[in-house]
């Protein structure tokens, strides 16, 4: 008889402990936001997943933690310069790494030749009504270098030494030539992503002077640097390398 109840019993513990619910498992999600033409990552875009949105920082990562396992989740990714992202994800071990390849609505490249030709056309103007919108060309943080070749262009009148000097400057240059060519060449484009960019060129200036039209040339190799703000490209630094200036 007290084998009977004892093997009863525990017939009775086991049937109990199969009833209990499995627990849940939870891991984390995490990648990194990258540009898909240059393979740079992305700050500043947007990732969201189960409701909470993480904004990727300099390194572009995201980090999501607390992700159920086996359910399927949606990953979405929200950049204003690249094309809306989403996948599903289903996470079935501790972390599972999701790189994200973002596409740029538009191509940087394209874009900042067009920069080019239309500064080019705003400084050939000589049109005081145009200095305004050559001052939006460039943004409130820009800098010239400081090297003596770009300071020398600076003291030329041909490029402003900041932000502030970029009004005096192109005022300066429109009262004291009647005749400018700009001619922007060798673009050589170094994209970073779509909100940050470098060019390295030729920069050729046909200038005609005063009344008499004194002729003076200007050439030089330059260094760009762009950066995007909301939608446009301003130029955040400007210099020169071997400046050559005819009288």
């Amino acid at each position: 008889m007290a084998c009977i109840f004892a093997c009863g019993e525990a017939e009775e513990t086991t049937e109990s402990e199969s009833q209990k619910p499995a627990a849940l498992e939870y891991g984390t999600v995490s990648g990194s936001i990258i540009d898909a033409g240059t393979g740079n990552r992305i700050p500043g875009s947007t990732v969201t997943l189960l409701g909470q949105s993480f904004e990727t920082g300099i390194d572009g990562n995201y980090t999501f933690q607390g992700v159920l396992y086996d359910d399927v989740h949606t990953l979405i990714v929200i950049d204003p310069d690249y094309k809306p992202y989403s996948q599903p994800v289903v996470l079935k071990q501790e972390r599972l790494v999701v790189d994200i390849m973002l596409t740029p609505l538009k191509d940087p490249v394209v874009e900042l030749r067009d920069f080019f030709d239309n500064f080019a056309a705003l400084l050939e103007s000589v049109d005081f009504k145009n200095i305004e919108a050559i001052e939006a060309l460039f943004s409130e943080t820009y800098v010239a270098a400081d090297d003596p070749a770009t300071l020398f262009g600076v003291a030329s009148g041909i490029i402003p030494e900041n932000y502030a000097d970029v009004i005096p400057a192109m005022t300066q240059l429109f009262e004291e030539y009647v005749s400018l060519q700009f001619l922007f060449q060798d673009i050589e484009m170094n994209i970073t992503h779509a909100r940050k960019s470098a060019a390295t060129l030729q920069l050729d200036v046909d200038a005609e002077k005063g009344e008499e039209r004194d002729l003076r040339e200007l050439k030089a190799s330059c260094r760009f640097e762009f950066r995007r703000e909301e939608r446009d490209w301003k130029i955040v630094y400007w210099q020169l390398f071997e400046l050559d200036i005819r009288l």
